[in-house]
């Protein structure tokens, strides 16, 4: 009398756990002395590799370490859906992948995960939207287009250096506010 992981509860609880053991490894793994050399040997690897460094040990580590938690989405995805097919390859999935970590932001290891969280809301809810606008349905694609044109157009970092951008310049208003009362000049 185990439990059922092909049933959706259960294996939708799997799924988060594994997603938080991912987001937490991401996490650990960027705050440790090899996440931080990997940042060296990304910003300047001529530097690194001066300062004793193997630049290509590194890049080989962290491509390993990204297909390790590509390989178990895979799995994942295959168990969920109890079949592969070419199609869960194609290049629309690498495009959609690319516009979730690029809007979330990808300077940040929850970024992705924002941008996944958008993502699936457009989806979900743009089908409704567009119809009610007298549009086709399978107009999803433009809405997630122009979203993303927006995001990298007003923020490089994604939505999370928009929200950033926002509570500084929320900050830097009440700082100038008070200034402003405190001097009597307002």
């Amino acid at each position: 009398m185990g439990v059922d992981w092909r049933a959706d509860i259960p294996f939708y609880y799997l799924i988060l756990a594994v997603a938080a053991l991912c987001y937490f490894a991401v996490l650990y793994l960027s705050q440790a002395p090899f996440g931080l050399a990997l940042q060296g040997v990304r910003d300047n690897p001529r530097r690194m590799a001066a300062l004793g460094f193997n630049v290509n040990a590194h890049r080989v580590a962290a491509y390993a370490f990204a297909a390790l938690l590509a390989a178990l989405g895979g799995v994942l995805q295959v168990w969920n859906y109890r079949q592969i097919s070419p199609g869960s390859v194609a290049v629309e999935r690498d495009i959609d992948i690319l516009i979730i970590a690029v809007v979330g932001g990808i300077a940040r290891p929850i970024g992705p995960f924002i941008g996944a969280l958008i993502f699936v809301l457009l989806r979900t809810f743009a089908l409704d939207f567009l119809v009610k606008i007298g549009l086709d349905g399978n107009r999803f694609r433009l809405i997630i287009g122009l979203g993303f044109l927006a995001i990298v157009f007003w923020s490089s970092d994604g939505v999370i250096g928009l929200y950033e951008r926002w509570k500084h310049l929320g900050a830097t208003r009440r700082t100038t506010t008070s200034y402003k009362r405190a001097s009597g000049h307002g």
